[in-house]
């Protein structure tokens, strides 16, 4: 931060946010005091956003879900109802390298625009900020949080981005909650994630997971809660990443993941002899999913582990196509199918998991030609 960095306080320097912005440097931070700002925001490289505190803001009061917010988190709202011209709510300039943070802002109302463009109330690409103790919501016109290190039609692959999104509330919205584009390197952690659909779709033609991942991406996925949505955790077209700053391996760790639409973590990989698309899934808690607790379709490598997946409407554990599987030390009872399903799987290790009480079986092999190691 540089040394001649100041505050600039909205509405008592500035009436709006964004003429704020128009005369702040990098290292300055803009204090904003409670209220309702119509505006669309893009946020300058190395400039703040910060919701003022007061005497009580930083208490924590009950929140729209099942975690405690910051009262100023709460009583801080950028609000996109009457924003005619489509666009995203908050974006943040591409490419920066300044240290920036949004930190306790209600982000809420973006109208369904004739476009039917999918807008994000907040776009993040090819830097990494710092996203807190906000709260977004109300987007008919898509999902929360847009993060992508850029990649195919955006510009080149940035591997270095890897923004923090953490301790956020992102409900009721017409789309993906946190959606992970392609090169993205976020760490999610300690989220709280619900209620967020397409309108008018089944959920068997498309679906809105709380956590999205497409093909380059390599997020962690770490400690947030994620229940009501269409799915809780979800991967499509997930290809190789062999980009020297990003894990390799698609990292779900440590989430609450229940009564979603469809699964509770869903990951479909472009199959494959050279792509080496791999996954990581352990120490989740997976329950009362509509579907499969964790279903991996074409991957080199499935490691779940340590996992507790119980009284989903299909099973605990389905992989299908993929060419390694190891199940390890997983609690996995009273899905009302089998257990654990495996359908063209040359190579699984199953080992110390305790499988029980589901409904058609513990295992079931479909497809099964090579060796299992128990």
């Amino acid at each position: 931060m540089q040394a001649s960095a100041i505050e600039l306080v909205v509405p008592d320097d500035f009436p709006m946010i964004s003429f704020a912005l128009e005369m702040a440097e990098p290292g300055d931070t803009i204090i904003v005091k409670p209220g309702v700002y119509n505006e669309r925001i893009k946020l300058k490289d190395g400039v703040s956003l910060v919701s003022y505190a007061g005497d009580d803001g930083d208490e924590l009061v009950q929140g729209p879900g099942r975690k405690k917010v910051l009262r100023r988190a709460l009583r801080t709202i950028v609000d996109g109802s009457d924003i005619e011209e489509p666009g995203y709510l908050l974006s943040f300039p591409q490419e920066a390298t300044g240290e920036m943070m949004v930190d306790g802002f209600t982000f809420r109302n973006m109208p369904k625009y004739v476009s039917s463009l999918q807008l994000f109330l907040m776009e993040i690409r090819g830097c990494s900020p710092v996203v807190t103790n906000c709260i977004f919501t109300g987007n008919k016109s898509g999902g929360g949080i847009l993060s992508t290190g850029l990649g195919v039609g955006m510009g080149a692959p940035i591997a270095t981005a890897k923004p923090l999104i953490t301790n956020n509330v992102i409900y009721g919205n017409m789309g993906t909650g946190i959606a992970n584009g392609s090169n993205s390197g976020a760490l999610i952690t300690n989220n709280e994630i619900f209620d967020n659909r397409f309108p008018e779709q089944s959920h068997k033609q498309q679906f809105a997971p709380a956590i999205g991942v497409r093909e380059q991406a390599r997020p962690l996925i770490e400690n947030n809660l994620c229940y009501h949505n269409e799915t809780g955790i979800g991967a499509i077209n997930f290809d190789a990443n062999t980009f020297p700053n990003l894990d390799k391996d698609l990292v779900i760790r440590g989430n609450e993941i229940y009564e979603n639409l469809m699964g509770g973590i869903g990951i479909r990989g472009i199959g494959g002899a050279n792509i080496k698309n791999r996954v990581i899934i352990e120490n989740n808690t997976i329950y009362a999913n509509m579907e499969a607790g964790i279903r991996c379709t074409k991957l080199d490598m499935a490691t779940i582990r340590n996992n507790r997946i119980y009284s989903n409407r299909k099973s605990g554990v389905s992989l299908w196509n993929v060419q390694t599987g190891i199940i390890t030390g997983n609690e996995i009872f009273k899905n009302y199918t089998a257990g654990v399903r495996l359908l063209a799987v040359p190579r699984v290790s199953l080992k110390k998991n305790r499988i029980y009480e589901n409904v058609t079986a513990g295992v079931d092999f479909i497809g099964w030609k090579k060796k299992v190691t128990w």
